[in-house]
């Protein structure tokens, strides 16, 4: 059975929630363990994305939180890049500022918006990263206007990396990763 929209959490409460949980998201080891897997697929989105675009020079991340993922990026790369970083959550934001520009010679900036609104210009990003975060959209609607806007935003030749947390709301279909 499928949670009505009116019993998920509000983007509000979503916020709240982790405005309150900057601690945990800002160590990489407790900030990424709402899935066993997280770890594993930071490691294999951040070797793709260099794989796959080995000239990086702007990126943006989606729902950064702590910046985790960026710095990841920002690690295994070896070269400083400029990057936007994007939350709801001006605690997170912060955070995230601060700790991409320890690591990051680049320019470091913060947008705390819905990345599907946000005034960027076209094809501004060679490297767009979305971990955790897509499982917030509410309803079809948000789901129409996320993925437009996330290619808009895309140079030629650059990538997305979409990680996100497994589950469904149908008992089946959850039951399967119990078997994998």
């Amino acid at each position: 059975m499928f949670t009505p929209l009116e019993k998920k959490s509000t983007i509000d409460e979503i916020r709240e929630r982790f405005d309150k949980d900057v601690e945990r998201f800002s160590n990489a080891e407790t900030g990424q363990n709402a899935t066993m897997d997280a770890p594993l697929a930071m490691e294999l989105i951040t070797n793709a994305a260099i794989i796959s675009c080995p000239l990086i020079k702007d990126i943006f991340d989606v729902g950064c939180g702590a910046g985790n993922n960026t710095i990841k990026l920002r690690s295994e790369y070896g070269r400083d890049f400029h990057v936007v970083l994007n939350d709801r959550s001006e605690p997170m934001l912060e955070r995230a500022m601060v700790r991409v520009s320890g690591v990051n010679g680049g320019s470091v900036s913060a947008l705390r918006s819905d990345f599907r609104t946000a005034d960027l210009p076209p094809e501004s990003f060679d490297v767009i990263l979305a971990a955790a975060v897509l499982h917030h959209l509410r309803d079809d609607t948000d789901w129409r206007d996320a993925f437009p806007k996330i290619h808009a935003l895309l140079r030629p030749g650059g990538s997305v990396w979409i990680t996100d947390m497994v589950t469904h709301e149908s008992p089946a279909l959850d039951g399967m990763k119990r078997n994998l």
